[in-house]
Protein backbone atom coordinates (compact mmCIF):
# COMPACT_ATOMS: atom_id res chain seq x y z
CA UNK A 1 0.00 0.00 0.00
CA UNK A 2 2.72 2.40 0.88
CA UNK A 3 4.17 1.50 -2.48
CA UNK A 4 1.20 2.33 -4.72
CA UNK A 5 0.71 5.64 -2.45
CA UNK A 6 4.71 6.77 -2.96
CA UNK A 7 3.94 6.18 -6.77
CA UNK A 8 0.58 7.87 -6.96
CA UNK A 9 2.58 10.53 -5.54
CA UNK A 10 5.79 10.78 -7.45
CA UNK A 11 3.16 10.82 -10.10
CA UNK A 12 1.46 13.85 -9.13
CA UNK A 13 4.87 15.50 -8.40
CA UNK A 14 5.90 15.22 -11.85
CA UNK A 15 2.31 16.60 -12.92
CA UNK A 16 2.81 19.66 -10.57
CA UNK A 17 6.22 20.34 -11.93
CA UNK A 18 6.10 19.83 -15.78
CA UNK A 19 3.26 21.99 -17.51
CA UNK A 20 3.73 20.11 -21.14
CA UNK A 21 3.57 16.62 -19.23
CA UNK A 22 0.24 17.75 -17.84
CA UNK A 23 -0.86 19.25 -20.93
CA UNK A 24 -0.44 15.89 -22.95
CA UNK A 25 -1.76 13.84 -19.52
CA UNK A 26 -5.14 16.24 -20.05
CA UNK A 27 -5.13 15.93 -23.21
CA UNK A 28 -5.32 11.84 -23.74
CA UNK A 29 -7.89 11.95 -20.76
CA UNK A 30 -10.14 13.93 -22.69
CA UNK A 31 -9.79 12.34 -25.66
CA UNK A 32 -10.62 9.03 -24.32
CA UNK A 33 -13.72 10.62 -22.30
CA UNK A 34 -14.77 12.33 -25.74
CA UNK A 35 -14.69 8.83 -27.29
CA UNK A 36 -16.31 6.96 -24.35
CA UNK A 37 -19.33 8.79 -24.88
CA UNK A 38 -18.95 8.77 -28.76
CA UNK A 39 -19.57 4.96 -28.56
CA UNK A 40 -21.83 4.69 -25.65
CA UNK A 41 -23.60 2.94 -24.14
CA UNK A 42 -21.44 -0.17 -25.59
CA UNK A 43 -18.05 1.34 -24.62
CA UNK A 44 -19.56 1.88 -20.86
CA UNK A 45 -20.28 -1.84 -20.97
CA UNK A 46 -16.64 -2.48 -22.30
CA UNK A 47 -14.97 -0.67 -19.58
CA UNK A 48 -16.92 -2.21 -16.94
CA UNK A 49 -15.67 -6.29 -18.06
CA UNK A 50 -12.39 -4.56 -18.61
CA UNK A 51 -12.47 -3.05 -14.99
CA UNK A 52 -14.30 -6.98 -13.42
CA UNK A 53 -11.72 -8.60 -15.33
CA UNK A 54 -8.45 -6.42 -13.97
CA UNK A 55 -10.04 -7.35 -10.31
CA UNK A 56 -10.46 -10.81 -10.98
CA UNK A 57 -6.86 -10.58 -12.30
CA UNK A 58 -5.69 -8.95 -8.83
CA UNK A 59 -7.05 -10.93 -6.51
CA UNK A 60 -6.21 -14.10 -8.21
CA UNK A 61 -2.94 -13.30 -8.28
CA UNK A 62 -2.79 -11.85 -4.44
CA UNK A 63 -4.19 -15.53 -3.30
CA UNK A 64 -1.30 -17.86 -5.17
CA UNK A 65 1.33 -18.20 -2.55
CA UNK A 66 4.49 -17.97 -4.14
Amino acid sequence: MLRACSLLGLAAVFLIISPPLRETVLTGIAQAAAAVERYSPYSYAAVGLVLVGLLMLTFYKASVPR
